[in-house]
């Protein structure tokens, strides 16, 4: 669970990044001794190819997220991301995320180190779906 909130804590510095300039990159340290490295490639694109975060602890374990594309799915443009792990403690070692422009849809999809699913959560249309290590699927719908 520890990777799944330093990926969401992650995503959120390079969301905010993504709009730094033309093939820029900056690193940053954190109190714990942690490095991220930030590289955004294109400014006026929301979904800017290539651009990536590195982050590696004091322990030497590297987590990294690059924007490897977008795919139109039901008709909506959703950028694709891959984050990966070298943390042997982590139950995931590679996450598929796409989302919208305007945040109203997105899916995450986690996986192990043999590449199988090990559970998912999507929102579209107010609707999220979250299917949970064991299987189970749980459907929330928000009034909009």
């Amino acid at each position: 669970m520890k990777l799944k909130m330093l990926i969401t804590i992650m995503l959120l510095i390079a969301v905010a990044a993504s709009g730094c300039g033309d093939k820029d990159s900056t690193t940053y340290e954190t109190d714990d001794g942690q490095t991220v490295e930030v590289t955004t490639t294109n400014e006026d694109d929301w979904c800017s190819v290539g651009s990536s975060w590195t982050s590696t602890t004091s322990t030497g374990e590297v987590v990294s997220m690059v924007i490897t594309g977008s795919e139109v799915i039901d008709g909506v443009r959703m950028c694709k991301a891959e984050f990966k792990s070298t943390n042997p403690e982590d139950d995931v070692s590679r996450i598929e995320y796409m989302w919208s422009e305007d945040g109203e849809t997105f899916s995450w999809k986690y996986y192990d180190t043999d590449e199988n699913l090990v559970s998912e959560m999507s929102l579209k249309d107010g609707k999220m779906t979250i299917m949970d290590e064991e299987g189970n699927v749980q459907t929330i719908e928000y009034n909009q």
